[in-house]
């Protein structure tokens, strides 16, 4: 999870007020909400404009969603950097402002190559100010109450997921995809008005600069030292978030084409609901889970039940057995990005944990816009049970290369770094 900032030697420390009960908390939640609400609204409607409006097939579909997701690979620890540099208000409203400009262009450019560009705006931009607007979290948040913080600060991701496909479905319905769009484009306006209203973090937290930047030597052989630590657990979050991927971008047409409507309550754009609660509802109930039982054990298990709850979607052919399928995939993520965390930053030290977590979320979009381009392509040439079935071997042959590449440890043994109480986003 990319975070701009560690050196916080807190100045929150002298003022231990609560942050979760506090103002700036809750701006920050909302900020990062209506992200998760834009990003998830808008893109169950990607396959059908580009099939229905734009002439284009589902592999093409999946390449116009997945631009998104690989957008936000470079844009996070370009704005993490650039955060330091400049200051997170500036570079999170830059953001905000190119994410808005992205889903303006999406309505109002009506081709493929107009549309390609646009999601690429709105991956750059969206991704660039939800990596400062955690960034501005730590940075706010006194080091003792970080992980708790963090622990609610997670749940805006899925409130987003559950909120944003059932908005958008029935918009959609209503106006039609143009008008999902504008709707999304003055969410994003919110979101920067929000970001507007937050507190500026303290000096000594953002070392802000105006000079230029330099890349300091031995960049390249750090970069490689924490690639080297963190690329066994990434390949796992790759696969996992090749599930979500799949599931956001074509779930509603893989429901639709066995019969279950797209709206309703018992439409397909609810088992996006029944996802986001049961991660919710799970990481509750589960928070421990990784500590009790070590994360490479939580790992097996949550990509054990992302396998079981992908095989279940894909094949059915109702909203009360694909919400059994999203039920299992909520459990399973669940645990799994707190594990995989853990995992991440056991070969990181001080001087590289930032970089080693921005590379290891760059690997959740990695595998978020890998699912909707191997969904997209498997769907255009066989079929979409296929492609859930893909993409749920997948998690096993994730789960081979991180338990033959990843040693275990006592779960008795607590994560000195502190890193066990990283959120899941």
């Amino acid at each position: 999870m990319p975070s701009g900032v560690d050196p916080v030697t807190d100045a929150a420390a002298a003022a231990p007020r609560d942050i979760v009960r506090t103002l700036p908390f809750w701006l920050i939640f909302v900020a990062s909400t209506l992200g998760g609400i834009t990003n998830s609204a808008s893109t169950p409607i990607i396959p059908g404009y580009v099939e229905q409006v734009l002439g284009g097939d589902s592999a093409l579909a999946g390449v116009v969603v997945a631009i998104a997701a690989l957008a936000s690979v470079v844009a996070m620890p370009a704005a993490g950097a650039l955060g330091d540099r400049r200051g997170y208000r500036l570079i999170a409203v830059v953001g905000g402002v190119i994410a808005v400009v992205g889903m303006l262009s999406l309505a109002l450019l009506p081709s493929l190559a107009g549309a390609s560009v646009s999601r690429v705006l709105f991956g750059l931009g969206n991704a660039a100010a939800m990596t400062l607007v955690m960034a501005w979290l730590i940075a706010l948040t006194p080091t003792a109450q970080r992980g708790r913080a963090l622990s609610y600060f997670g749940l805006s991701v899925w409130l987003g997921v559950a909120i944003g496909p059932q908005l958008g479905t029935a918009v959609g319905v209503a106006g039609g995809a143009t008008t999902v769009f504008f709707v999304c484009a003055a969410l994003e306006l919110v979101t920067v008005a929000v970001i507007i209203a937050l507190p500026r973090p303290r000096a000594s937290s953002v070392p802000t600069t105006t000079g230029p930047i330099v890349v300091p030597r031995g960049a390249v052989a750090a970069f490689w030292r924490a690639l080297r630590a963190v690329w066994a657990p990434g390949v796992a979050a790759a696969a996992a978030w090749c599930g979500e991927g799949i599931m956001i971008a074509f779930l509603i047409v893989h429901l639709v084409g066995g019969g279950v409507p797209a709206g309703g309550f018992a439409g397909a754009a609810s088992v996006y609901t029944v996802f986001a609660v049961s991660v919710i509802v799970a990481r509750l109930a589960l928070a421990s889970l990784p500590d009790r039982i070590g994360p490479l054990r939580a790992t097996a298990i949550a990509l054990s039940s992302l396998t079981v709850g992908l095989t279940i979607i894909a094949f059915a052919q109702s909203f009360w057995l694909a919400s059994l399928g999203a039920a299992f995939i909520g459990v399973g993520f669940a645990p799994l990005y707190p594990s995989l965390t853990m995992l991440a930053t056991r070969g990181l030290g001080t001087q590289n944990r930032a970089l080693g977590l921005g590379l290891f979320s760059s690997f959740t979009s990695i595998g978020y816009g890998g699912g909707a381009l191997l969904g997209g392509f498997v769907i255009a040439v066989a079929s979409s049970t296929t492609a859930f079935l893909i993409v749920a071997a997948l998690q096993l042959v994730a789960l081979a290369i991180l338990t033959a590449f990843t040693r275990d440890e006592s779960p008795r043994v607590r994560d000195v770094t502190g890193e066990v109480r990283d959120p899941a986003a």
